[in-house]
């Protein structure tokens, strides 16, 4: 007899925003806003406590607007650090439940409780173990659904939020959908929506009623995923394994910048942040990009895939500072600077011939600062370039990476 599919999904609540709130118990009940000083005229709200949310502040809004709604509210800077070990905390305790964990983001997984039914008594008991346990190991609200597939779940846990619990049972997911604002279901963005309510159709429900050849006039082949999706229907399993697509790191300049020495030296900081996050995944890059936003907001990519995927600073740095030249023909300020580190591979790479023991070196020093930095933290150790920003860096708008 086949087990029936039961697919949980956690969200931590408003998680950087609790997080400091654990942290300092006296922004508990206050509007916290994390993402940039009080000071700070760029960048956007990372996160915004539920208190805040009150106010109408929201995930994306630009800080200037955020101040502007919610004038009392505290304002920080993400310290992400805390958020990752919280996050790794939470996933230690959803391990213990089920090896099929897929972490979506920092601050949400999925994870296939199918087999852990009889033992921990079904999908109630799942979840109140999970909620306890992360309340007891970091003291974080957090949100769960459990539904039969993944896009359920996503959308039960969002409905259920904050810091609450909502089953759907197998057979009920039309119905659970159904009145639903098409804004809910995943993978209807803006354009997709302005298309479908220019046709009359304002709920989830109205789209899996909508004939099949209508979707199909207007979204093409994509309308039967579409139309799948609004019936609740998906195959997609919980991977375990899941290979991230890119690393990256930006940030947004307090001011637009001319100055291309100063730009060079926080991109370079950017790229050893990224690269030591790819090495704690024990991963290697093959395609580096080079993102530029100027002071219009017209923004550029420049890209360059690299001889043999690496992990090493020194050749990200060097493959940056050959598109930098591109970068500067366009004589603009410049308001944000970014790394993005693609066509990611497990570390299994073989060393060139005749530049082998060089690599092996310089990846046997790199596992030393790498060592030494989860110890002292990041900032101890760092490239010669950039060491004139300081002893400890502060970004106005640090990205805290995918």
């Amino acid at each position: 007899m086949s087990l029936q599919r039961r697919i949980l999904h956690i969200d931590m609540d408003a998680f950087f925003a609790s997080v400091e709130q654990v942290l300092n118990p006296e922004l508990k009940g206050r509007p916290l806003i994390i993402g940039g000083d009080r000071q700070d005229t760029r960048g956007v709200v990372s996160t915004a406590s539920y208190e805040a949310r009150q106010y109408g502040v929201h995930s994306a809004m630009p800080l200037v607007e955020a101040k502007r709604l919610c004038p009392d509210g505290v304002f920080m800077r993400g310290r992400f650090e805390h958020y990752r070990a919280a996050s790794e905390k939470v996933r230690a305790v959803l391990e213990t439940v089920s090896p099929l964990v897929e972490a979506a983001s920092i601050d949400e997984a999925y994870i296939d409780v199918s087999g852990s039914q009889r033992l921990f008594g079904g999908d109630c008991a799942i979840a109140q173990y999970i909620k306890r346990r992360i309340r007891e190991e970091t003291q974080l609200p957090c949100t769960v659904a459990v539904g039969p597939n993944k896009l359920v779940a996503k959308v039960g846990s969002d409905e259920a939020k904050p810091d609450g619990y909502l089953e759907i049972e197998a057979g009920g997911e039309a119905a659970f959908l159904r009145p639903l604002s098409l804004r809910k279901l995943p993978g209807v963005g803006p354009r997709t929506r302005e298309m479908l309510e220019s046709l009359g159709v304002f709920t989830v429900g109205a789209l899996a009623d909508l004939p099949l050849q209508t979707v199909l006039s207007v979204f093409g082949q994509t309308g039967y995923a579409l139309q799948r999706a609004a019936r609740g229907i998906s195959t997609s399993p919980v991977e375990a394994e899941s290979v991230p697509k890119s690393i990256s790191r930006e940030t947004t300049f307090e001011r637009d910048l001319l100055d291309w020495g100063a730009i060079e030296r926080i991109l370079i900081y950017l790229t050893e942040r990224a690269a030591y996050a790819l090495r704690e995944k024990g991963m290697e890059a093959k395609c580096v990009t080079l993102k530029v936003r100027h002071s219009d907001f017209k923004t550029y990519t420049f890209a360059r895939t690299l001889a043999e995927p690496t992990s090493l600073d020194r050749a990200i740095v060097d493959a940056l500072r050959g598109l930098v030249p591109n970068a500067r023909e366009r004589r603009a300020g410049v308001r944000l600077i970014g790394v993005a580190l693609t066509t990611l591979t497990h570390n299994q790479h073989q060393l060139r011939l005749f530049d082998g023991k060089s690599s092996e070196k310089w990846e046997r020093a790199l596992a030393g600062v790498d060592r030494v930095r989860e110890r002292h933290g990041f900032d101890v150790v760092r490239l010669g370039r950039s060491i004139p920003l300081g002893r400890r860096v502060q970004l106005a708008t640090p990205s805290l990476s995918r």
